[in-house]
């Protein structure tokens, strides 16, 4: 994938305010960016022998995200205050929490994407500074993170310094990874 299509793809959430930004399961992090929307899922039906009474009904599950969501996965992760790091992948959840809470209603200015180093930087106007890395996911492929678009669509960075553009609904394992290489800045600043 061209450095200038990866560019594209990033550029709508570069100066948008970053909110909802939450620790998911384990160290996944969720940033969402643009307009909320909300979204529904499709009834679940209550299985057999469930040990939650809760459980025992129909329900829907109601979910707000962004226009854009930005998931750091299977990756090492830093989230700083200008020089003083706030929390780190391994850290307590109370203190991802509190990172997160400094980054959340920060703007985007610029992503760095630096293959050689394999350090993706998100940073954020107020001195906000998140860097993904593969420092403990080197045996393996790995997400290291997946920007979902407005369009459906998801770029995905891998571990082994492939990405792929392709439809969020893809089949795992069919999608077409191709090898970026250098430093990729959004936006460009050349």
């Amino acid at each position: 994938m061209k450095e200038e299509k990866i560019q594209d793809i990033l550029l709508p959430i570069i100066g948008q305010f970053v909110w909802g930004a939450k620790q998911g399961y384990g160290s996944f992090l969720n940033l969402e960016f643009g307009n909320p929307k909300t979204e529904f899922s499709g009834i679940y039906k209550p299985k057999e022998k469930n040990k939650f009474p809760f459980n025992e009904f129909e329900n829907r599950h109601v979910t707000i995200k962004g226009e854009h969501t930005f998931f750091i996965y299977m990756s090492n992760w830093k989230i700083y205050a200008k020089e003083n790091e706030l929390a780190h992948d391994e850290s307590e959840r109370e203190e991802i929490e509190f990172a997160l809470g400094f980054i959340n209603g920060q703007k985007l200015n610029k992503i760095i994407i630096n293959t050689k180093k394999n350090i993706t930087e998100l940073e954020f106007d107020l001195g906000g500074i998140i860097m993904i890395s593969d420092e403990n996911y080197a045996d393996e492929n790995y997400e290291l993170w997946n920007f979902y678009t407005e369009s459906d669509k998801v770029l995905t960075y891998r571990n082994d310094r492939k990405s792929s553009y392709e439809k969020a609904k893809m089949e795992f394992g069919k999608e077409k990874f191709t090898e970026i290489n250098g430093i990729i800045t959004c936006p460009n600043t050349v």
